[in-house]
């Protein structure tokens, strides 16, 4: 059962309601996959609760989305929200944000089984610090295929939803259950490495990053960055870079409102022909037909 209460007004203790309109849901033996639109206050304050672990992914927006949230366990710190997040089950939290219309990606995991396949239940300060902003390539990527089959289904779209649910909690329980420290140790990157790279490949405006900017950011050289992203992630750097620029594109074109020769200069096409043709390469539709399609 959800409980979300905006601060300042009242609502019953186990309220299964929330500020959100479900756009699409689609279930799995394990969760329940629902797309939110929410309407908040600007700017926005509430404390959540679930029974259940809530693996979350915010849809961009063209002005962006601040916020922080803090658990009711343990130092109680305050943690920047980044664009994936994990609940864990029956531990309050609170948060403040600056509010307004977002649409996130919810995928509500039945406790029981995500206790069976990840082992997780001690959820102690160290293990509450990494939830507020996951940096996990790989499990960016399985949240990233939830939302696409949840939004547009095709065949075997219910077969495909429980596989990528039982691969997000193998993932979790990998990320999770893993030492801070041991990526580093073991020749991967370190956590605010990640974090840069998304950053950058997610903010990037008129000039896609180039992996000698990206290496640059993480200090470190362009062969070793390239070496240490694929031990971490168990993917290329430049898979990631161009699975992150096609998810761009989608959003973007969602969105409704930008001419495709502005989306293809946001993200450093040299012509709106060269976006087309890498868009259609990617997902088998032109910019054009997939807006269509989507609206």
């Amino acid at each position: 059962m959800t409980q979300q209460v905006p601060i300042g007004q009242e609502a019953p203790l186990h309220s299964a309601t929330g500020p959100w309109t479900v756009l699409a849901v689609v279930t799995s033996s394990a969760a329940r996959v629902e797309l939110r639109r929410y309407e908040l206050p600007r700017p926005n304050e509430m404390w959540e609760l679930d029974e259940a672990p809530i693996l979350s992914i915010v849809m961009p927006r063209a002005e962006g989305t601040q916020g922080e949230i803090m658990f009711d366990l343990g130092d109680r710190r305050r943690h920047k929200v980044g664009r994936l997040m994990l609940r864990p089950g029956g531990i309050a939290m609170h948060s403040r944000g600056d509010g307004g219309t977002l649409d996130i990606l919810t995928c509500r995991f039945d406790p029981v089984r995500f206790a069976a396949v990840t082992g997780l239940s001690d959820w102690d300060s160290r293990r509450l610090s990494r939830c507020a902003s996951i940096t996990s390539p790989v499990l960016m990527a399985l949240a990233e295929r939830l939302k696409q089959e949840t939004v547009t289904p095709g065949y075997g779209s219910e077969m495909a939803v429980e596989a990528l649910v039982q691969l997000a909690m193998v993932e979790l329980a990998r990320l999770f259950r893993r030492p801070r420290q041991a990526d580093a140790a073991q020749g991967g990157l370190a956590p605010w490495q990640l974090a840069r790279i998304e950053e950058a490949l997610r903010s990037s405006d008129g000039e896609w990053p180039t992996t000698q900017a990206l290496a640059s950011l993480c200090g470190i050289s362009r062969s070793h960055l390239s070496r240490s992203f694929a031990a971490t992630a168990g993917m290329a750097l430049s898979d990631h870079a161009a699975a992150i620029r096609m998810e761009r594109a989608q959003d973007m074109i969602r969105g409704g409102v930008l001419p495709m020769s502005r989306i293809a200069e946001a993200l450093g096409f040299a012509t709106a022909s060269a976006f087309s043709a890498a868009f259609r390469r990617a997902t088998g539709l032109t910019p054009r037909a997939f807006r269509q399609g989507f609206h």
